[in-house]
């Protein structure tokens, strides 16, 4: 068995063997990598772990095969994600209008097949921002955003989701063409804000 960690091979300590788990040498490389930094990549003889894979994985034993380890800096892998997001959000911004557009024209099929795409990217979203707030321990309840909080954003959202969700249930796609045209604006000021405050918290102002 052998860790490499950024390249180099590092000496394992005698409380880590074949039988160890994948979680197991995770957790004692992260004891090991300097401050600020977080593993990014993973991968067990060549293969990356990632998603699902990584987390099935992480309960197997690493047995006789290499496990190696890329760190990244959190503070730069936190604004970079944060961008990413910001970016994403703003591209999705007319496509919920253009969406409602095409289902008030009749054009029903087409409309839906584009709203899967959005909903697809709003879950992306969703999961990433989750992961970024996990990995820098962000406290979303005492995050204020406005006259809310983290938690707030993210709840009021699942809500909205959930209401579209209902419309596409019910095929009722005038309203589902009100909630694109006419909520959406509101919760992406409240995800832009969210993202506004998390990069305060990542980033302090004079720091």
């Amino acid at each position: 068995m052998r860790l490499i960690l950024d390249q180099e091979t590092v000496e394992l300590p005698k409380v880590l063997t074949q039988e160890s788990t994948i979680a197991e040498f995770l957790k004692w490389a992260q004891g090991r990598v300097a401050k600020g930094r977080v593993v990014v990549k993973v991968e067990l003889e060549g293969t990356v772990l990632e998603g699902p894979a990584l987390s099935q994985a992480r309960r197997d034993a690493i047995g006789m095969g290499t496990l190696s380890l890329t760190t990244a800096d959190q503070k730069d892998l936190s604004l970079t994600m944060l961008g990413k997001l910001a970016a994403l959000i703003e591209w999705l911004g007319p496509q919920h209008k253009e969406v409602a557009g095409m289902l008030e024209r009749g054009q029903t099929q087409a409309g839906l097949d584009r709203l899967k795409g959005i909903l697809s990217a709003w879950q992306q979203i969703q999961e990433a921002y989750g992961n970024l707030a996990k990995m820098i321990e962000l406290p979303l309840a005492e995050l204020p955003v406005h006259d809310l909080n983290g938690s707030a954003v993210l709840e009021e959202f699942c809500g909205q989701l959930s209401e579209i969700q209902t419309a596409l249930t019910n095929q009722d796609f005038v309203l589902l063409a009100d909630i694109l045209q006419y909520e959406m604006d509101g919760a992406m000021a409240n995800w832009m804000a969210l993202l506004e405050a998390t990069l305060g918290v990542v980033e302090p102002a004079g720091v």
